[in-house]
């Protein structure tokens, strides 16, 4: 033997390793076939009412998911892993006390897998025998005895109401979200209880709410400022070292910076420990965004054509953080160049700018050129936006081949905005307002003593989420002995989007010489019906419009339009296709506007 393998010692040693390979490989196939074994998930199936079907199913779906039933064994394993979890979920819906029985289907062989059949009586839905409400912390101060009572009206689970999980939550939620939102920084929720009597299907709901102290605002600390003034961020701060804690004053610090073009990302917050509430820093971290852009656009209007733009925008002018806006703007009938400065608004939260704009426009024959030069202050009070402007315009008007003389004026002018609506985007509840006024005499650089009054409204109200109404109106006058030298910026014209539509753009003149030229008196009036389709993004529109302008009352002459429109709402406001037809017009116009007009 011992001959023989040392003269085969070679041909033995292969061939036991022909041998291991040939097991390794065996062992490996049926490890790989047991690793890809699939096996269909177990059959089961409720027998409960309908209300609570979808309830059981998704909150045992992942346990069924995983089960393997091979015989009668298996099918009470996973029985008794599925009872808890129906119980649990009928828990959440005020049912403590269910009957959860398994039917066995006797004529299933044992050693075969059978369907699981569960029987489910969900009983008699607890209710809300009591609700005890208790506060720690400085809220038992007298001077909050009012706010005591107010947050208890916050509560949703009322007494004799039936019980159910999310409700619970909610109720929670809600009153603690009030305690934090003013005074109380660092409130907590430090006991709650729901006492479970399933004998006679009640709930006794108890809270116990921990508001801490009462917190105080303190100095800004800045981060993040490399480029920009230190007192930048300041600017936007209304915020007074002492002033109570109000969550909604540090949102509304977060939103105005964010909403600036120097930052890309903005972080408010304070450091809410009860252990130091008095005069907390206001922690401002910010993420200086670049200084120089270069924006490049093309587009489209139904008013204007199509357009090319470029602009430029300098965020530290003189290193003080002013910002310089430039761009060119070419459109079919429109051409423009601008240049602006817009200083960091005040501590008082006022807004300057000043500017200078040349501007081209040749709409129905009438050329006009135009330069100027301005200075706006901007400031708000709530919902109500003001403007303050001084700005001095020439302008030269031509008209087949006729040049008709240049004319100037030095314009003083105010305006108000008052935005009272749910959303000021995409609004369907309340309204929007805007007046003007403009003044110039010849006393102070102008070619014509005026005054000019102009005022719109728009009003939205939806029923339901389906069903949109607006209504618009919209009137305005040139007080003046004649409008031969006011320039055409401030007398009037009508046709368009977000005008009168069924119209060209500004085709609603006067006519002097044969030329369509603005008007001293205007007014227009819209309704319109929109209905989004299962209250979704996509809606139809249907809307009518009537309007004109003349010089003098006298001379009114109402030319109404009708028509309809697609209408998408966006994150940037809704987007409308209109086609409308007007009265006194032989052909259909198409209209295409994004966001609301106004």
């Amino acid at each position: 033997m011992k001959k023989f393998l040392s003269n085969h010692k070679s041909e033995v040693i292969r061939w036991l390793c022909a041998a291991c390979s040939a097991i390794a490989f065996h062992i490996g196939v049926v490890y790989a076939q047991d690793a890809v074994t699939e096996f269909d998930p177990p059959k089961v199936s409720y027998d409960v009412p309908a209300e609570f079907q979808d309830l059981i199913e998704q909150s045992t779906q992942q346990i069924r998911s995983t089960a393997q039933v091979n015989d009668n064994g298996d099918a009470w394993q996973l029985f008794r892993r599925l009872r808890p979890a129906i119980r649990d979920a009928l828990g959440t819906e005020g049912y403590f006390s269910p009957s959860i029985q398994r039917v066995v289907d006797e004529t299933v062989p044992e050693d075969v897998a059978p369907p699981l059949n569960i029987k489910i009586e969900p009983g008699i839905q607890s209710k809300i025998v009591s609700v005890d409400i208790q506060f720690d912390g400085e809220i038992n101060k007298d001077e909050f005895a009012e706010r005591r009572e107010r947050l208890k009206t916050l509560w949703l689970l009322g007494v004799n109401q039936p019980f159910n999980q999310a409700d619970w939550s909610a109720s929670k939620d809600s009153l603690l979200r009030d305690l934090l939102a003013k005074d109380f920084a660092a409130a907590t929720l430090s006991e709650s209880l729901a006492d479970v009597d399933p004998e006679k299907n009640t709930v006794a709901l108890s809270v116990v709410y921990d508001s801490g102290p009462v917190f105080t605002f303190g100095d800004l600390q800045i981060k993040g400022l490399t480029k920009y003034p230190q007192d930048l961020v300041s600017r936007y701060n209304t915020i007074r070292p002492g002033d109570r804690y109000e969550q909604e004053r540090l949102l509304r610090l977060l939103a105005d910076l964010q909403g600036t073009t120097y930052f890309s990302a903005v972080d408010v917050k304070i450091d809410a420990d009860d252990r130091q509430p008095v005069n907390v820093p206001i922690e401002v971290t910010v993420m200086e965004s670049d200084s120089k852009r270069l924006g490049l656009g093309a587009g489209y209007s139904s008013n204007t054509g199509f357009r090319t733009e470029a602009t430029y925008q300098f965020n530290n002018l003189f290193d003080r953080a002013y910002s310089l806006v430039t761009g060119v703007r070419v459109e079919q009938k429109r051409q423009s160049a601008y240049a602006d400065v817009f200083l960091p608004p005040s501590t008082r939260g006022i807004t300057d700018s000043v500017g200078v704009a040349i501007d081209h426009q040749e709409i129905s024959n009438l050329e006009v050129d135009r330069s100027s030069v301005g200075a706006i202050r901007e400031f708000n009070k709530g919902i109500n936006d003001y403007r303050l402007g001084l700005n001095f315009q020439l302008e030269e008007r031509s008209a087949l081949g006729i040049n008709f003389g240049q004319t100037q004026a030095l314009v003083a002018s105010s305006s108000w905005t008052r935005n009272a609506v749910d959303d000021r985007l995409n609004p369907s509840e309340g309204y929007i307002a805007f007046g003007q006024l403009a003044l110039a005499s010849e006393q102070f650089a102008s070619d014509q003593d005026f005054v000019r009054l102009y005022g719109r409204v728009q009003k939205f109200w939806s029923p339901s989420r389906e069903n949109l109404f607006s209504a618009r109106f919209e009137a305005g006058t040139v007080v003046a002995s004649a409008r031969r030298d006011i320039p055409q910026d401030y007398l009037f014209r009508a046709g368009g989007t977000n005008s009168l539509r069924g119209f060209d753009f500004l085709d609603l003149g006067v006519i002097d010489q044969g030329v369509l030229v603005g008007g001293r008196r205007v007014m227009i009036g819209s309704l319109e019906y929109t209905r989004w389709f299962d209250g979704g993004p996509l809606g139809a529109a249907v809307f009518t419009d009537v309007g004109d302008v003349a010089d003098n009352w006298n001379d009114f002459d109402p030319k109404p339009a009708i028509g309809v429109g697609v209408r998408y709402k966006t994150p940037a406001g809704p987007i409308a296709f209109d086609v409308a037809k007007a009265a006194d017009q032989d052909n259909l116009r198409i209209h295409f506007a994004l966001g609301v007009a106004f």
